[in-house]
């Protein structure tokens, strides 16, 4: 393979946000590469392999969840609006702590049944059918 096709880029530039609009600064402290807006957490397609610039995409990337790793470290879940394609990116120190609550959050906000059958199985299993 080609040193071109594995070489990173470590560009680190301001950017405006194709999503929400904001300028996005460079990070100051915890990441080498900005991947993602800090206000709405979108990202855009643009890597087949981390840092290497080379997809043809160019698809907005949707924030669509968290996932904590063995070592309780959060990541957001991308999932590209164009293609599909879905990536993990490590959170940013100045992301959104609001919008990163709300999508770790969001499995219990839109469960995929009726909230009724849930009540109904935590009083068959909860002593005497109460619920406080």
């Amino acid at each position: 393979m080609s040193r071109n096709l594995t070489q990173v880029h470590n560009e680190n530039l301001p950017f405006i946000c194709e999503h929400c609009g904001c300028s996005v600064m460079p990070p100051e402290s915890g990441t080498e590469h900005r991947n993602h807006c800090p206000h709405c957490c979108y990202s855009k397609h643009v890597d087949m392999r981390t840092g290497d610039r080379r997809s043809g995409c160019k698809g907005l990337m949707e924030p669509i969840g968290i996932w904590v790793d063995k070592n309780k470290e959060w990541s957001l879940i991308h999932r590209c609006r164009k293609c599909g394609f879905i990536r993990i990116n490590r959170i940013a120190p100045d992301d959104s702590e609001m919008l990163l609550f709300s999508l770790a959050l969001k499995p219990m906000i839109q469960l995929p049944f009726p909230s009724e059958f849930l009540l109904e199985q935590l009083k068959k299993n909860t002593p005497h059918g109460e619920i406080k």
